[in-house]
């Protein structure tokens, strides 16, 4: 389909919107619209724009997104007011050199194309403020890059970059920096650091001081190792056979996590693994979460007496796949002496690709399969990414003298001392010390939350955790307190003292693990006491109270692939102000507005992997109570990377008929208005079952089939005569629609 310009008779518009159309071609005569400010041609199907383009003069804001553009005119050069130039998702392999005569440009979005340089005249572009390179094939950056001074946002996500320009430590307005993905060798850049998008400097520092430094370097080799499953698996007796080849029946369950260190060989030379035993006992799944990281390997321990309903085993798997985000696993079947395990192991398999291999038969007492699990760890460890990451010599020091400590049982070390160490090993700039103190933070070496942007409960002079395992045995004594379980879930500040050992938990650290507490969701203070009395939602009765009738509310459901029991007692946590009159329990909580117009029952279901919420009250506002209830949720959704949520709704008169929420907006996006549900033989509307959840704007924000950033369109007033059969939508004050037909 060809768009015939000159049939509109009014040469005067100002906007034009040809999005979506089915365009194949663009005529020449586009360039007689000479005083077009803003020209959408995206969601079409154009391979090529016509020279003509560039007599667009006045053109601000040129919209050609996903396209099949293979080339772009060098008469785009000529657009010398453009300030917007949106080209992401087509089929570019170059951009033209003219491109650096459009100095007036400040958004560029090249994502999602074939790009594997960029032109030189790029540093011509002075005002740019946001240069989106996501997902093409870039393997360097011209040094020209430095020059984008008041460039705040580059997105380099997704290319085939191994190296940097020094250059582009210049970029001091940058805000926001993306070079995630990038495997070409693989950009020498932790993920830890990869990972702070938000903080610029850290990633640029690292860069400048670990790789293109001339100073000594070596590599890190270092890893961690992580072992989880049920309770009395065996999990700290692998450990002990492991690295000490020792045995004891009667091997004393752990509480919390035990750290172990423990070199071992691989092709690449000698490479340090932090070994995390992670207690079995449910109460602390939920402090889990915060030390399932990357850069690790897994091992599964499951019992060979027991089955895989027993062990837990898909719960275990699907764990570590929403929390580990990929990391390789190895299931370990132990106790093999006395009974042999049977599972669908190549079915297993296919369905958690990351597990890398079994080990059917081990014994910690017989010593069988030990050197097999060996074999593959150091296999396993050596293909990690980042393990041979290089560390600027006295940054490797620093680290060293850290976990050292750590090995000599100090528990924690006060942030004036880890300066003092910085220091002495000559690392001066305050900006190193905070960058390295993340990194070692994301590495498990010392703890420190205040470099997790919680600095809400922990200042920047916060104590160093030198060992997780002093928090987390707190945390474990105080989750299980025969007190609190007595106290339902009610804790007193003063309670601490006889809780914790008074050696190691001096009173001036109570304040210190409350803090943890806060920072990982586990409990929250009253309102009426706060700083004094607290409520743990993992210690609350089982049992859920009478909350009443909601069969006529506005209702959602989520359902997982795996339902962690931390996801409801952060959300007790983070509504606590809603709470309505304390009415709450280990898997529910019932909520109010402020105005106590409307309430909210929010109850999971553990075992049936779901989610319900229930919102009854004033009509008008229940859709605003639920939008801040699925906006809490998805916060906590986006700290569990790979979690598979599925969001229903039911039909309006049938509440136990549910709907896949994301295909019924598909759905309108694509303009059908009316779904046959098979359960109740009846064509529903659409758009009246999507209105009851969210008002169009809201859906048009989620913007569901279009995942990118979108531009903002501007605002027209004025008409366009179309040609004979074309049906024009305008209105007013709106953006411009031609719909061909």
């Amino acid at each position: 389909m060809t768009f015939e310009v000159d049939l509109l008779k009014d040469q005067g518009i100002t906007g034009l919107n040809l999005s979506m159309r089915g365009l194949t071609e663009l005529l020449p005569k586009i360039g007689m619209l000479k005083k077009l400010e803003w020209l959408d041609l995206s969601d079409n199907k154009l391979r090529v724009l016509p020279p003509e383009i560039g007599q667009l003069l006045n053109l601000k804001s040129l919209y050609v997104g996903r396209n099949r553009l293979r080339t772009l005119p060098p008469e785009i050069g000529q657009l010398l007011n453009l300030q917007e130039l949106y080209l992401w998702n087509n089929e570019l392999k170059e951009i033209p050199p003219e491109i650096g005569l459009l100095t007036n440009l400040q958004i560029i979005d090249l994502g999602l194309n074939y790009l594997t340089a960029l032109p030189r005249g790029i540093g011509h572009l002075l005002s740019l403020h946001k240069l989106f390179l996501g997902d093409n094939q870039l393997r360097a950056l011209p040094t020209e890059i430095g020059q984008l001074i008041n460039l705040r946002i580059l997105d380099l996500q997704h290319n085939q970059l191994s190296v940097l320009p020094q250059e582009i430590s210049r970029l001091k307005n940058l805000q926001e920096l993306d070079l995630r993905g990038n495997p070409g060798n693989p950009l020498p850049i932790p993920p830890e650091i990869l990972e702070k998008t938000d903080n610029p400097e850290s990633i640029i520092t690292w860069y400048l001081t670990n790789v293109l430094t001339k100073a000594a370097k070596r590599p890190l080799n270092e890893a961690k190792m992580i072992l989880v499953g049920q309770g009395a698996v065996g999990k700290t007796s692998l450990v002990k056979k492991l690295i000490d080849d020792e045995f004891d029946p009667l091997q004393d369950m752990t509480k919390g996590i035990e750290i172990r260190r423990w070199k071992t060989g691989s092709e690449g030379g000698e490479i340090k693994l932090n070994v995390w035993d992670f207690g079995g006992q449910e109460i602390l799944h939920s402090t889990h979460q915060f030390f399932l990281t990357k850069r690790s390997l897994y091992l599964l321990v499951l019992d060979s007496r027991l089955d895989e309903q027993a062990n837990r085993l898909e719960y275990w798997l699907k764990i570590i796949q929403a929390f580990g985000d990929g990391a390789p696993i190895v299931v370990v079947c132990n106790k093999c002496d006395q009974q042999e395990m049977a599972l669908d192991w190549s079915g297993l398999q296919v369905k958690y690709p990351q597990i890398k291999a079994f080990v059917r038969r081990l014994s910690c007492a017989t010593g069988e399969g030990i050197k097999k699990l060996v074999d593959l760890i150091t296999g396993e460890v050596a293909k990690l990414e980042h393990v041979t990451d290089i560390l600027a010599e006295n940054w490797f020091a620093v680290k060293n003298r850290m976990a050292a400590m750590s090995e000599e049982k100090v528990d924690y070390l006060p942030y004036k001392e880890y300066e003092k160490i910085c220091g002495e090993l000559g690392i001066k700039e305050t900006s190193s010390h905070k960058i390295l103190m993340g990194y070692l933070h994301d590495l498990g070496i010392a703890l420190h939350y205040a470099a997790q942007n919680s600095d809400r409960y922990f200042p920047q002079e916060a104590d160093f955790v030198l060992n997780p395992e002093w928090v987390t045995s707190g945390v474990y004594e105080i989750l299980n307190s025969n007190k609190l379980f007595q106290n339902n879930g009610v804790l007193h500040i003063k309670d601490l003292e006889h809780i914790l050992e008074v050696n190691r938990y001096p009173a001036d650290k109570h304040s210190f693990i409350i803090n943890m507490m806060r920072y990982f969701e586990l409990l929250f203070d009253f309102p009426e006491k706060p700083q004094e009395l607290f409520l743990v939602p993992d210690l609350l009765a089982k049992e859920g109270p009478d909350t009443g009738r909601w069969e006529d509310s506005l209702a959602f459901q989520y359902y997982y692939d795996v339902l962690p029991g931390s996801v409801i007692s952060r959300f007790i946590v983070r509504m606590k102000t809603h709470i309505s009159e304390k009415t709450y329990w280990r898997t529910g909580v019932v909520l109010k507005t402020k105005d106590g117009n409307n309430r909210a029952l929010v109850k999971a279901d553990l075992e049936d992997k779901r989610m319900a919420i229930f919102i009854d009250g004033d009509q008008p506002n229940r859709r605003r109570f639920l939008t801040s209830i699925r906006h809490c949720f998805e916060e906590i959704h986006d700290t569990i990377p790979r979690l598979r949520i599925e969001e229903k709704v039911p039909v309006p008169g049938h509440p136990k008929v549910l709907l896949d929420y994301e295909r019924l907006l598909k759905m309108e996006a694509r303009g059908i208005e009316m779904e046959y549900v098979e359960e109740i033989d009846e064509l529903v509307n659409i758009k009246e079952i999507l209105e009851g959840i969210e008002t169009k704007e809201e859906r048009r924000k989620r913007d569901i089939l279009t995942p990118r950033r979108l531009p903002e369109m501007p605002k027209v007033d004025m008409h366009v005569y179309a040609m004979p059969g074309a049906q024009v939508n305008y209105q007013l004050g709106s953006r411009l629609r031609l719909r061909l037909t």
